[in-house]
């Protein structure tokens, strides 16, 4: 009884002192949110089957797309994975392995002790990259081979495909009892999800079945300026961007919650786990995701509870993440583990301090100290760790706002993907009236939280010589705010690099469904004039989005790339299996993939140690000597160095030819001339001409030029 007592007066000092401080978090704290006046949220069961409805739509809309654009069903085994480019090969190549293993096991244990990947060294390709993804397929298709195979079914038919200009006819087979089908099954159904979590997410956002069939309307009308997967299935955007809407939504919820949870941590976590093992820049939106709701805690928008659920869930996914990921480094010392270790030593130490002061300043202290305490851990951790593989990020950064530019900076910001975000983006969301939609939103959901914030202050103001006052923030939706402030996240981050717009077109289908909620357009007295005139801004919107959809269906093409796959059969062929290969990224990933020859460079760029070994590589395209070039090869134990004719002699823009960045990275060169053309034209010694096709060359590195026999010379 006296330790409870004890106890109480203590709570009671605290609480007192909180009061005498003008403490936000108590004083100026949100209410619980107010529910959706005047309407009735849709039946979970009604949602669900909405959401499953419109996530079969676009998975065979994507699918159908797909198809139509490379006729996939009649490719041969090794024009499918031609089609498989850059780090889409990459990836392939190890669900390849874990299928052609002679044991799921086998399997792991050879993508765990790889040596092909980066030769001479060995690495954990699990750690080293996200390739859960294809643990998963893999494993499912292991299974699923092998029980079909014990009930007798045939779950894929083949049949001889004619493809004339000379070629010679291939095999080809379709249905899921092919591995590359089934693999694409996984993006499908992933691509489903993402459609399913979209509308789930507008109608959790607005309250009302309009607001998620409006979000999904207006994510197929823009479908190409919000994802590629149907271009692009193997990347990591695929199968993390539904666990991205997932994540949104919890934390969605969480911060509307008016009782904590104990189960919601774990969701949040769970969420978090799973997005972060699909994709390596997962982080980042972690990292907004974070910092807002610190940010909205900060403020008063939300009480300490939904800010410390989030925080905790958070957590546990990436830490979870990194043992899963063998504590990756991208991960241990990245900017989310540096955020959620500053926030945390914000609010235990610091906070306690800065709430002394009067409530403005205590809030513009805290929001300063959550930048530069993330940014000092972060900083501390790479020291700490040794890590810099995420420098060249900030290098990218800095390109865009300063002439700095180095060699690894180049590589990125010289491809659109990594550009600023192109006007014709813009152009496009305004003709399907998403922008102007969302800036009506925008405009009157600041209406109605600035309407509510003045009579808040009206109420306390009557209320000054009250022990209770309304809070500052009582009535304004924290689910709202969160989303309003993630798109403006997202923005940025689109702007900046135009990859990125992925999150951002999303985002904004997701808060148009606003639209839908009738307590941001009390303006409009009766329901019907509400639905009129939302149909009519639905109706402009298909003036240009059914456009989209049929310029996007009515893409028709055939793969064929003659060249690559002469280049492929002639490496499978002439070379031995332990032969070692050097190249343009997007090739070695082929030549990995379908060859399973060692290779000394990949496309996945986000390492140290890798941006150095294909540096190396690159160097054949400087001015440096033939000389030279050989022997950065040699040391590499390079045995084959694979020239393409574009990398060599063409630029996609004025300083953007590998010439051009080497001419940046080494000026003194600059009037020296370049290397590859003389040596895709002619073989200069130390390199030895062996294969050429007019598109690729292959250069054989003799261990001891001058010792080696003429090699075999193949011209076609």
């Amino acid at each position: 009884m006296m330790a409870a007592k004890h106890r109480r007066n203590a709570e009671d000092e605290r609480s007192s002192k909180n009061k005498r401080n003008n403490n936000p978090q108590k004083e100026n704290g949100a209410a619980k949110p107010p529910k959706q006046e005047g309407e009735k949220r849709p039946s979970l069961l009604v949602v669900l089957i909405c959401s499953i409805c419109c996530g079969v739509i676009h998975s065979v809309h994507v699918s159908t797309m797909f198809e139509n654009d490379r006729h996939f069903s009649h490719l041969s085994n090794l024009e499918r994975e031609m089609t498989f480019r850059t780090e889409m090969g990459l990836y392939y190549s190890y669900y390849k392995t874990l299928v052609n293993a002679d044991s799921f096991l086998v399997g792991l244990n050879r993508l765990m002790h790889d040596n092909l990947t980066e030769y001479p060294d060995t690495i954990n390709t699990l750690q080293r990259f996200n390739l859960y993804p294809e643990v998963i397929l893999g494993g499912t298709y292991r299974i699923f081979d092998a029980v079909t195979s014990w009930l007798g079914m045939e779950m894929r038919v083949c049949w001889q495909v004619s493809r004339g200009a000379g070629l010679s006819p291939v095999v080809s087979c379709e249905g899921l009892g092919d591995p590359a089908y089934w693999y694409l099954a996984g993006v499908w159904v992933s691509a489903g999800l993402t459609a399913a979590l979209l509308f789930f997410q507008g109608v959790e956002l607005s309250g009302s079945l309009l607001g998620g069939f409006v979000t999904v309307l207006c994510f197929f009308f823009n479908h190409g300026e919000a994802t590629r997967v149907q271009w692009t299935p193997p990347l990591r955007e695929s199968f993390a961007f539904p666990w991205s809407i997932a994540l949104n939504i919890g934390v969605t919820q969480a911060v509307r919650a008016p009782r904590p949870v104990w189960t919601r941590p774990l969701l949040l976590g769970t969420l978090t786990l799973a997005y972060l093992l699909c994709w390596q820049f997962a982080q980042f939106t972690v990292v907004a995701v974070v910092g807002i709701v610190y940010a909205m805690y900060t403020i008063g928008i939300i009480q300490p509870v939904p800010m410390l659920l989030v925080l905790l869930g958070t957590s546990y996914g990436f830490l979870n993440n990194v043992v899963l990921q063998f504590g990756n480094t991208l991960l241990v010392a990245s900017p989310l583990a540096g955020c959620l270790l500053g926030v945390l030593l914000l609010y235990l130490f610091l906070e306690p301090i800065i709430q002394h002061l009067p409530f403005p300043t205590s809030m513009g202290a805290q929001l300063s100290f959550l930048f530069v305490s993330c940014a000092a851990c972060k900083i501390e951790l790479s020291r700490i760790f040794g890590v810099e593989d995420d420098a060249h990020i900030i290098n990218i950064l800095k390109a865009k706002f300063t002439n700095y530019s180095d060699f690894h900076t180049l590589l990125y910001t010289c491809s659109a993907e990594f550009d600023f975000l192109p006007q014709e983006t813009l152009i496009k969301l305004n003709e399907t009236l998403l922008i102007p939609c969302t800036a009506l939103v925008g405009g009157a959901v600041l209406m109605n939280i600035l309407t509510k914030v003045k009579n808040n202050m009206i109420q306390r103001l009557e209320e000054e010589n009250t022990e209770t006052k309304t809070p500052l923030w009582s009535g304004v939706d924290p689910g709202v705010v969160y989303n309003g402030a993630i798109l403006a996240v997202y923005a940025i981050m689109a702007s900046l690099i135009m990859r990125l717009k992925l999150f951002f077109t999303p985002q904004l289908c997701v808060v148009v469904s606003l639209l839908a909620c009738k307590k941001y357009w009390r303006v409009i007295k009766k329901k019907e004039i509400h639905l009129a005139i939302l149909a009519i801004l639905v109706s402009g919107m298909c003036v240009r989005g059914l456009k989209n959809i049929t310029e996007q269906r009515s893409i028709v093409g055939e793969y064929s790339n003659p060249e690559l796959e002469e280049l492929i059969e002639w490496i499978q062929s002439e070379t031995q299996e332990d032969a070692v290969f050097a190249g343009p990224m997007a090739i070695m990933a082929n030549v990995l993939l379908s060859t399973r020859r060692p290779i000394a460079n990949h496309p996945h760029y986000e390492h140290a140690g890798l941006r150095e070994r294909t540096k190396k590589v690159y160097s054949v395209y400087s001015r440096r000597s033939a000389e030279t070039v050989y022997e950065t090869l040699l040391s590499m134990k390079v045995n084959y160095m694979v020239l393409e004719e574009a990398w060599c002699l063409r630029k996609n823009r004025p300083g953007c030819g590998m010439v051009d960045l080497w001419d940046v990275e080494e000026p003194q060169n600059r009037h020296k001339p370049s290397l590859c053309p003389r040596l895709f034209h002619r073989s200069p010694a130390p390199f030895h001409r062996v294969f050429d096709n007019g598109m690729f060359v292959v250069l054989q590195v003799p261990s001891r030029y001058v010792e080696i026999p003429p090699p075999r010379y193949h011209n076609s």
